[in-house]
């Protein structure tokens, strides 16, 4: 979100941007160079970061009002309040509504009435766009989408920010991990829930290291429910591989770990895109993933890393890896190179601008909004 809107104002724009306001987090500054609206509601879940009620809404229908916007564009086809900000803006203020989702559905019999939820609450936004080929089609099924266009645009990162190490740099990065100059060290990034699968990935190294007959370093970035698990994994198959555990980490100390790292691996099945692939490949280091998640829309099969069907190949390839240097060096100096070519912002940035014109066009002459609201604006005349 502060990316593309850094992107959208340096290319001449207004965005502002509604969220709600955090206040488990406080304080907080904002001192960001584009407007930030913190909405305050009267219901506030903790656990979920959920914010919402009447006088939230009152005060960004004011907003609405007194900015006059071209286009709203939520990033979320769950949040409750990016789906009460859709109905406002195209529901009453008349202003088109594009929708991101960034998530694959979790389809189980219980969640079939919130998918019936979700098409009745959205059926006013005017545009969906899916950050992968695997996200456009759940969400096709989720929101039964007939007549609403439906774009692939890909999620981005900053190349002038996660870029390769120098030597020095990834020097410095493996001495502040630990690592022993000459240890093959894979990574792993993510939540520790059964959906990413973080868990597994010691049973995975490990069987690479009795392939490969040489042992190997883990770094598992995360935190979690599953956390114990984890380390409980780590412990399990310490005879072929030495795995140091963090915790969540910022932006400069995770890229560090990259700097620090050989190969990186996905091992969710359900990813939507992998935002932890972009960096990795960014920063110079290979990633390996499933096929049928949305890391396919992401890693150049056998260019930037490699595709896989099963926990099994996957220890195949870091294997491959590991055991042919002339390999990982290519496949090292590919990345960067695909992931400034297709993610980067000012590609994205520009993909979404059409599409916001496309969707403003498209909407000309349309009405959307309540039909008690247009019946009272027209008893007030």
């Amino acid at each position: 979100m502060h990316e593309l809107a850094l992107n959208l104002q340096r290319m001449g724009h207004e965005p502002h941007v509604f969220t709600h306001d955090y206040r488990h987090f406080k304080p907080y500054s904002d001192d960001f160079p584009y407007h930030v609206h913190r909405l305050k509601g009267a219901i506030y879940l903790k656990s979920a970061h959920i914010s919402l009620g009447p006088g939230s809404l009152i005060e960004a229908n004011r907003i609405f009002k007194k900015i006059g916007f071209d286009i709203t564009h939520i990033h979320s086809i769950y949040s409750p309040l990016a789906i009460a900000i859709a109905n406002l803006s195209r529901g009453i203020r008349d202003v088109p509504v594009v929708a991101t989702n960034h998530s694959l559905f979790s389809w189980r019999l219980s969640t079939i009435p919130i998918a019936y939820m979700l098409r009745y609450f959205l059926k006013r936004v005017d545009a969906f766009v899916a950050v992968s080929r695997r996200v456009a089609e759940d969400t096709r099924r989720l929101l039964n989408i007939n007549g609403h266009p439906l774009y692939i645009v890909p999620n981005a990162v900053d190349p002038s920010f996660w870029r390769p190490p120098e030597a020095e740099e990834r020097a410095r990065a493996r001495r502040m991990l630990k690592i022993p100059e000459e240890r093959f060290t894979v990574l792993a990034v993510g939540r520790f829930t059964r959906r990413k699968r973080i868990h597994v990935v010691p049973r995975i190294v490990a069987e690479a290291a009795k392939r490969a007959a040489k042992r190997l370093h883990v770094v598992i970035v995360g935190d979690g429910p599953l956390a114990e698990l984890v380390k409980d994994e780590a412990r399990k198959y310490s005879n072929y591989i030495d795995v140091r555990v963090l915790g969540f980490v910022e932006r400069p100390r995770l890229r560090e770990i990259y700097w620090a790292t050989d190969v990186a691996i996905v091992p969710a099945r359900l990813e939507a895109f992998s935002i932890t692939a972009l960096e990795a490949m960014a920063c110079g280091v290979p990633v390996i993933g499933f096929k049928e998640s949305g890391v396919s829309d992401v890693v150049a099969d056998g260019i930037t890393g490699f595709l896989v069907e099963s926990d099994e190949d996957v220890s195949a390839r870091i294997t491959e890896i590991v055991l042919n240097s002339d390999l990982h060096a290519r496949l090292s100096h590919n990345a960067p190179a695909h992931v400034a070519s297709h993610f980067s912002w000012e590609k994205v940035a520009r993909s979404l601008l059409e599409i916001y014109r496309a969707t403003i066009d498209a909407a000309s002459g349309s009405d959307k909004r309540y039909l008690l609201y247009r019946l009272w604006r027209w008893i007030r005349g």
